[in-house]
């Protein structure tokens, strides 16, 4: 004969119906506070079919990065907040990695940081933090932020009386080399010949990519 079947009473049901509800409400506090993107704060076209996007957070302070292909979306990140604007990007990349400039603690103690992904699946390769020999940065700096020529990043790092250049391989991570600017406001860079051009204070200053040594226009 078969036995019979435990039966649950009111307190297992009571037991059963308390863990549903917990699950539930687990689900539902985490599809209410899961991080959504937002609006577009700027776009980067890669090629004539692929283009890195950056959004802000809906209702939070960070930000995202995606990769778009031929129309469709291959991947996003989760970043903390991004250091660039539109027409002034915190975005470079090669084809190993993506590494975009973002702001660490942007309202008490504001620095600069490098964040790294894999280009093939955002996975995180890494962060970088940059001018660590100087106070806080300027998140509201006017001028360009980062440049590039794929093969490396030039981080410009501004705060209060100091800017500062650094080169990033983008394919290891590595700083390669840094250089003091001095307390102007940069106006306007570029990655030109060889060099990377600086203006400030209505002065030209040209750096070799490979070794930030003081070079001339070419």
């Amino acid at each position: 004969m078969a036995k019979p079947r435990p039966r649950l009473g009111w307190i297992g049901i009571a037991i059963v119906a308390t863990g549903a509800a917990i699950a539930a409400a687990g689900i539902w506090f985490f599809m209410r506070n899961h991080p959504q993107p937002g609006a577009v704060i700027d776009e980067l076209a890669i090629d004539a079919d692929t283009k890195l996007v950056v959004r802000a957070e809906a209702d939070g302070p960070r930000s995202f990065i995606e990769l778009h292909d031929a129309g469709a979306l291959k991947w996003r990140a989760l970043i903390p907040p991004y250091a660039g604007r539109k027409g002034a990007p915190g975005v470079a990349w090669s084809d190993i990695a993506v590494s975009v400039r973002v702001v660490r603690d942007p309202k008490h103690d504001p620095r600069a940081e490098v964040f790294q992904i894999a280009m093939r699946d955002a996975t995180k390769l890494g962060g970088r933090r940059l001018a660590t020999d100087h106070g806080p940065i300027k998140p509201d700096a006017p001028g360009p932020v980062t440049l590039t020529d794929h093969l490396r990043s030039y981080e410009i790092v501004a705060g209060d009386g100091w800017n500062q250049l650094v080169a990033i391989d983008l394919r290891l991570g590595t700083v390669l080399w840094t250089r003091e600017l001095g307390p102007e406001p940069i106006e306007a860079a570029a990655v030109e010949n060889g060099a990377i051009r600086i203006a400030q204070a209505g002065n030209k200053r040209w750096f070799n990519v490979f070794t930030g040594d003081p070079s001339t226009a070419l």
